[in-house]
């Protein structure tokens, strides 16, 4: 778009290579998720997953800010769905995903914690809410003995997500 009054072109809301990143880190957080499906959980947790597609959205979230953070994580999660999941896996994964974002956006731009911090509370987050909304589904508090189980994997899965987000931002400033 030119301005007129200057003849200058002025930026546009979202450039070419930002959007081009989203969609390559949304590709990228499909191609996780579609590696974590195959990946059989050595231990019975019912619904755990790994969630290293949140590499990918805690990079963007970094990189371009939450609202692309949240577009791409949006995406993902109803294409991995619509590819290799179902309605419970979208309503699960779209509840737990834009509730760790949530938290994540609002640590990272209120508070001075790492990436590997933020990640490990996202974790938490998604963990937690998941097994609440399951309570609330199946009507019973039966399962509320996982919360503690998946409080530990949150936090394990989200060290490891932020730890290799980190390396990944590291590296980008570098070479960006």
């Amino acid at each position: 778009m030119i301005n007129t009054s200057t003849g200058k072109k002025q930026k546009k809301t979202t450039n070419v290579k930002e959007l081009s990143m989203c969609a390559l880190f949304t590709a990228l957080a499909l191609i996780f998720s579609y590696i974590e499906s195959l990946i059989p959980i050595p231990f019975p947790v019912p619904g755990f997953r790994l969630g290293f597609a949140n590499i990918a959205i805690i990079a963007i979230l970094y990189m371009y800010g939450t609202k692309n953070a949240f577009i791409v994580n949006i995406i993902r999660i109803i294409l991995s769905a619509v590819l290799f999941g179902n309605i419970n896996s979208f309503f699960f994964s779209l509840a737990g995903g834009i509730a760790s974002l949530t938290v994540m956006s609002l640590l990272k731009n209120k508070t001075s914690l790492s990436v590997v911090t933020i990640s490990a509370i996202g974790g938490i987050t998604h963990n937690i809410l998941q097994v609440l909304i399951a309570i609330w589904v199946l009507g019973s508090l039966s399962i509320a003995y996982l919360i503690p189980l998946f409080i530990i994997l949150g936090i394990v899965t989200g060290i490891i997500c932020g730890v290799v987000s980190g390396i990944f931002l590291k590296h980008i400033k570098k070479t960006g």
